[in-house]
């Protein structure tokens, strides 16, 4: 076999050239703290790597998802609340007032305070978000109230998808399809990995989703015993409302009146712990999916960051490999037959 001068030449420096690759290379790793930087440096562990960063991602969007809906959900608790300490108060004044010994005078002096506590149950049950979203719209929320004046019984309250309700198109901005979505279901986010990533009538044993909207007339909506002057929606608002009407007239709480109060309040107690247990299965989502995301990091980081101590042992091996090819390519070129000749 013929060995040729530019054979050797050619030879060397390709030696050089993979070296100098070699330490370049593992400075690089070296530097970055990751040993797959470039999808060339393992295909195999590059998809995995990508296949883990999507899918720690996506935990960390349902974290967000989580948040966004534990604050709407402490919203609404804080609405019901507010709402829980109206009712109560106007219980308190119903059972007063129904002590023969106070005077009309007084029952009139009761009667404004109910209109109050009517103001603030009303500005509850219409709550907005910080992004102007009702609370207890169903799907409608975006309309400018969840419970409007009844136009068929004025001086009382319905429910924006309630009969009671249509006509309101032009006072109150409402349309005849905000008035339909009112009732159907509510607005959901998802918080978890879900296995069939399809949405069910409601949230009950679907734990990847939670409901952070809800429909006021079950809300609010109660059973009572008051009978009403004409048909209004019977709901805890127009309670307040007939309250309100017998004593600023001077006379006494009407009867069921204390009865239907205490309805509305367990009502909307129970209501309360509802939404708690949302708010227990946002964490507990939050909680399996760091635990989750922390198996993925191990994985990931196995797969592509850089043993330091190796990194240098090899960034070592690298650079003597470098010197060793240098001195044999120098020795090399020197050589030549006429160095025979001489």
């Amino acid at each position: 076999m013929r060995i040729s001068t530019s054979m050797f030449h050619s030879q060397g420096y390709n030696a050089i050239q993979k070296h100098q690759q070699d330490v370049l290379d593992t400075q690089l790793k070296l530097s970055t703290g990751k040993k797959v930087n470039a999808p060339s440096d393992d295909p195999v562990a590059s998809n995995q790597i990508h296949s883990l960063n999507r899918t720690m991602n996506t935990i960390d969007q349902y974290a967000k998802n989580g948040e966004y809906a534990q604050a709407q959900l402490v919203q609404e608790e804080t609405a019901i609340a507010d709402t829980v300490d109206s009712l109560q108060r106007a219980r308190e004044l119903t059972i007063q007032m129904l002590n023969g010994t106070y005077s009309a005078a007084d029952r009139k002096a009761a009667g404004e305070e109910v209109n109050q506590l009517i103001q603030q149950v009303h500005s509850s049950m219409n709550y907005k978000n910080s992004e102007g979203e009702l609370l207890f719209a169903g799907n409608s929320v975006f309309a400018e109230k969840a419970f409007v004046e009844d136009v068929n019984n004025p001086g009382y309250y319905a429910y924006i998808g309630s009969a009671n309700a249509a006509g309101q198109v032009e006072s109150d901005g409402v349309t005849p399809v905000e008035d339909s979505q009112a009732n159907y279901g509510a607005r959901f986010v998802q918080i978890g990995f879900d296995s069939d990533n399809k949405l069910t009538a409601d949230d009950q044993g679907d734990p990847s989703r939670v409901r952070v909207s809800d429909n006021g007339n079950e809300v609010f909506g109660i059973t009572t015993t008051t009978t009403f002057t004409g048909t209004p929606d019977e709901n805890i608002l127009n309670v307040l409302v007939e309250l309100k009407n017998a004593l600023l007239a001077g006379n006494e709480p009407p009867a069921g009146i204390a009865e239907d109060l205490k309805t509305g309040i367990d009502s909307l107690s129970q209501v309360r712990a509802e939404i708690g247990g949302r708010q227990n299965r946002i964490e507990s989502q939050f909680d399996s999916g760091e635990t989750f995301k922390i198996a993925l990091e191990e994985r990931r980081m196995g797969l592509e960051d850089m043993d330091v101590v190796q990194g240098v042992t090899d960034l070592t091996q690298a650079q003597t490999a470098l010197q060793m090819a240098q001195q044999v390519f120098t020795r090399v070129q020197e050589m030549s037959l006429f160095n025979y000749l001489r």
